[in-house]
């Protein structure tokens, strides 16, 4: 082995029979596959051994497309954007050019096992993508969706044919013109639904009317791109050959007749057994439907219209359900975080920016990009007037449909290797899909993106709220655990027809890298879908849950929705609800739950707590975060349940005891108010001096509670005060109150100006200071609270800011302060 040396590999053109395209063809040894080890030979190389060579060769495409990503992520472009991207770096335009390094990492004779993989990992990316898209719901959307989606289409597909046949003669290609026509054509017209499902999701816009409209046409698009593919591919095999390409269409008409014929039923029955539960899907039936797509990929392959055109009708024949959903969480992050780097690593390997040497012609062809970009947006223009709707709304969508992803690479690389598209070709339309991709970006983000924030809703709270008008509360659920408590909480307020309330049900799911695409569409669907995976399974749970207690309730309007994003920006769906709702109040469930010893455990995804920190931050309304303990199954018109404020005073306590108010009217809970005096200053404040701030604060508290005392129709109300020195007495007196065996304690997070002053110390040891120091306390396993909690928090809490700023309009009237809320609201 000393003398050994890989074969010299000769470039061989080796004219096919009956054919006039030429082949290159790469010798190699057939015993070289395997590395005996680098210690059994000293001068050992494993880059020489085929195998040893695929990984070092996965290892760099991978690595070089994460390092990419991670420069790029500022600018939030989409992920294949960092995969072109490496694959340029790797390819003969950047490291490519040292022909030492391509000798040995990217030899000739490691194309075929590097381009094989490759491709399977597409194979298997276009059958997830035909999982993810649900056909029905363009039944769903109706005409308005069908015209749409012509006219972002009809005008680029036009100025393709008329451009096409000047184009490919100043390209000088020999390839058929009528197929390189057609391919343009599609190329031009063609919108990445997967890439622009995540768009629309990460834009808040899934139940937006533009988003399911922009959804739902973009299936409409992918349908005809996927048929002009089909039908370019044909044309090019076919040699010119007319007869053969009529029989490929042909045979690709059949295949998908006979996916939506045999294939669908079967898999539909399958779906309905593991949805009643009757047979789980097993290993067997996975792997088999896997196969399956390996099957149809050989006979779209066979027939003459690509491998990827039969695995992608292959999923649109599986019916959406657990089984689609079980495969896309399967296969998804294998083949999207291994596989597909790796078919852009092979892409970038053919991209040489040299061969672009004719700037006429560069420049020719991103202007007829640009110009198919921005008929879009003129479509979209045009028929959104049609239909009487925003000019804003029709240069979204256009936009929106401008969304260029993986699929329209991987369609520019079956050109190129079915001798559709020349290289040079290639290279120009690649560049321009990374350049288009790289502007739309930051339109979509400052030009789709609905504004947000209601100048004239700011500051809306419990306490402002008429009690003749409904009480309109949003209330957040992550997991289904988090709904008896909410629920039971809501029923507390006491909904009836002299008191309404109005409740929006928001389940928030987080966005991830394999969150299935069929979800957001959906999502985005005014009616739903059957579709049965885990997540449509807890929505429907809980719809179900809230709208069964809304049956039984009068006074009550409830309504579920879900909002999806990724734990980043979740916050924002929440206060936008709340905006668009006008709400009083946010209930936020707390990122623990019970355990069977009674203590605390966290059961949400740990990030649920920096999406409450944030909302606490900027809602601009009240927000109570709910720590429950047990609520749920103790509070309905049978049990009494006893209720306990903690009144300290401030704004935050005084929200608290609003809320305390509209409990006081539901005929089963018992209110104790314990008042919190220190003894440096408890004397009552019955006048009004608008000079001092103090004043000003307890002058409030006090007309509060004497509101909270006329109001108040319970049979049993207990008022105490409680003088106290500091926080160490304050801390007893709280356990004192807790043992007495309350439900539920509603604690303000801040407790004002005379409040702080008992609380000193206790934020220096805090585990969770988005409580507040109350909060914290009773929220702690060290403190060994069994009550459930409400911590409350009043919007621009802290330091009266809201109080402070009416007295200051109103000062010169000498108007109650108490009455002063109902004269604003």
């Amino acid at each position: 082995m000393e003398n050994l040396t890989v074969p010299t590999l000769p470039t061989l053109i080796i004219p096919q029979l009956n054919s006039t395209k030429n082949y290159t063809m790469a010798c190699f040894s057939p015993n070289m596959m395997i590395t005996p080890g680098i210690f059994r030979y000293g001068n050992e190389k494993p880059y020489l051994y085929t195998f040893t060579l695929f990984l070092m060769q996965l290892i760099i495409g991978i690595s070089t497309t994460r390092f990419i990503n991670f420069i790029l992520q500022p600018l939030r472009l989409p992920r294949h954007i960092s995969e072109v991207i490496s694959g340029i770096i790797l390819g003969p335009s950047g490291v490519g050019r040292a022909q030492a390094f391509v000798g040995a990492m990217f030899p000739l004779r490691s194309f075929l096992p590097l381009h094989s993989i490759a491709h399977l990992g597409l194979i298997y990316y276009v059958f997830t993508m035909g999982l993810e898209i649900d056909l029905p719901s363009i039944r769903r959307s109706g005409w308005r969706c069908f015209w749409f989606a012509c006219a972002c289409t009809i005008s680029p597909f036009a100025l393709a044919l008329v451009s096409g046949s000047t184009l490919h003669k100043m390209l000088g290609e020999q390839t058929n013109r009528a197929a390189f026509v057609i391919f343009i054509s599609v190329i031009f017209s063609m919108t990445a639904f997967s890439v622009l499902a995540r768009t629309v999701t990460e834009l808040k816009l899934v139940n937006t009317d533009i988003g399911r409209l922009t959804l739902s046409a973009a299936i409409v698009v992918d349908g005809f791109a996927w048929i002009g593919l089909s039908l370019a591919v044909a044309i090019s095999e076919s040699g010119g050959d007319t007869i053969s390409a009529i029989f490929s269409i042909l045979s690709g008409i059949i295949f998908y007749a006979v996916c939506f014929s045999f294939i669908k039923p079967m898999m539909e029955k399958l779906s309905n057994k593991v949805i009643s539960g009757k047979e789980p899907l097993g290993e067997f039936e996975e792997t088999a439907i896997l196969v399956g797509v390996l099957l149809s990929a050989f006979i779209g392959d066979s027939i003459g219209i690509h491998a990827v055109f039969g695995a992608f009708t292959y999923g649109l024949a599986i019916p959406q359900g657990p089984i689609s959903a079980s495969l896309v969480e399967k296969v998804d992050d294998f083949v999207g975080g291994i596989m597909l780097p790796f078919f852009f690593t092979g892409n970038g390997l053919v991209m040489d920016l040299g061969l672009i040497n004719n700037l006429g012609l560069a420049l020719y062809m991103a202007a007829l990009v640009l110009m198919a970009a921005l008929l879009k947006v003129l479509g979209g223009v045009l028929i959104a007037a049609a239909y009487d709707m925003q000019m804003h709304d029709g240069v979204s969508y256009g936009l929106l449909m401008n969304s260029k992803g993986v699929i329209e690479l991987a369609m520019l690389n079956i050109g190129l290797n079915r001798k559709i598209l020349g290289q040079k070709a290639y290279t120009i339309l690649v560049l321009m899909s990374v350049v288009l991709t790289a502007v739309i970006t930051p339109l979509l983000n400052s030009v789709v993106k609905p504004t947000r924030g209601l100048v004239f809703y700011k500051r809306r709270t419990v306490r402002w709220h008429d009690p003749g008008s409904e009480l309109r509360i949003i209330s957040c659920v992550h997991n289904l655990r988090d709904v008896p408590a909410l629920i039971s909480l809501i029923d507390c307020t006491s909904p009836t027809k002299r008191t309404p309330v109005s409740v929006s049900a928001v389940q928030l799911i987080e966005l991830t890298g394999h969150t299935p695409t069929m979800l957001l569409l959906n999502n985005a669907t005014s009616r739903g879908s059957k579709y049965g995976n885990h997540f449509h399974a807890q929505s429907v749970a809980v719809k179900h849950a809230f709208e069964s207690y809304a049956q039984h309730t009068g006074g009550l309007l409830v309504r579920t929705s879900t909002a999806i994003s990724p734990f980043l920006t979740m916050h924002e769906d929440i206060i936008t609800e709340a905006e668009n709702c006008h709400a009083a109040l946010v209930l936020l469930p707390f990122h623990m739950h019970i355990a069977v010893d009674g203590a605390l455990e966290v059961t949400s995804h740990p990030a649920v707590r920096s999406v409450n920190k944030k909302v606490l931050e900027l809602s601009p309304c009240t927000v109570a975060v709910v720590v429950d303990r047990g609520i749920g199954a103790i509070s309905n018109r049978a049990t009494v349940l006893h209720v306990a404020v903690l009144f300290f005073g401030g704004p935050d306590d005084r929200e608290s005891l609003a809320i305390a108010g509209r409990m006081s009217n539901h005929p089963s809970i018992e209110i104790c108010v314990v008042r919190f005096l220190s003894r440096k200053g408890n004397a009552s404040i019955n006048s009004f001096n608008s000079d001092d701030a103090e004043a000003r604060e307890r002058y409030i508290d006090e007309q509060c509670l004497g509101e909270l005392a006329q109001s108040s129709t319970v049979a049993v109300f207990d008022y105490r005060e409680h003088v106290v020195s500091n926080t160490e007495e304050t801390v007893e007196l709280i356990r004192r109150i807790e043992f007495e065996g309350m439900d539920l304690v509603i604690v303000g997070k801040e407790q004002g100006l005379m409040g702080s002053t008992l609380t000193a110390g206790m934020t220096e040891w805090s585990e969770f200071p988005e409580l507040g120091p109350l909060g914290d306390l009773l929220a702690s396993a060290d403190f060994g609270a069994t009550s459930s909690v409400i911590i409350v928090q009043a919007p621009l809490s802290g330091g009266g800011v809201v109080d402070s700023t009416i007295i200051e309009m109103v000062s010169d009237r000498r108007e109650d302060p108490a009455r002063i809320s109902y004269d604003l609201r």
